[in-house]
């Protein structure tokens, strides 16, 4: 199980999102992801394997940029803008989500704090 695919989506701390709009940009984020992966071997694995999630913290939205630049290759990866409807301005930077093999992601990931 060690390198069976894993979620992780990424929120950016400085935005002080309250908890709703952080669980909402979330799911937009896991949506996106499971979109992009939606025909490869590695959802169905995600999903059979019990469709690990993990919600991580970043600083600001450069580090959020640099994390999303640094996606393994094999890995799928999507970059929430937000509506502007409620919390933020219209096209700020929320979430990063990824999905790939579980160490792959500890790799990349592994440094953050979980929320």
């Amino acid at each position: 199980m060690g390198d069976a695919p894993s979620m992780a989506l990424i929120v950016r701390l400085d935005l002080g999102l309250s908890t709703g709009k952080t669980a909402a940009q979330c799911a937009h984020a896991a949506v996106d992801v499971v979109q992009r992966a939606r025909r490869s071997r590695m959802l169905e694995r995600w999903r059979a394997g019990g469709s690990r999630k993990i919600v991580l913290g970043v600083e600001n939205e450069a580090a959020l940029h640099e994390l999303a630049a640094r996606v393994p290759e094999g890995c799928y990866a999507s970059v929430v803008r937000d509506a502007g409807h409620t919390e933020v301005p219209a096209g700020t930077v929320t979430v990063l989500g990824m999905l790939g093999p579980r160490r792959s992601m500890d790799v990349l990931l592994g440094h953050l704090e979980t929320l």
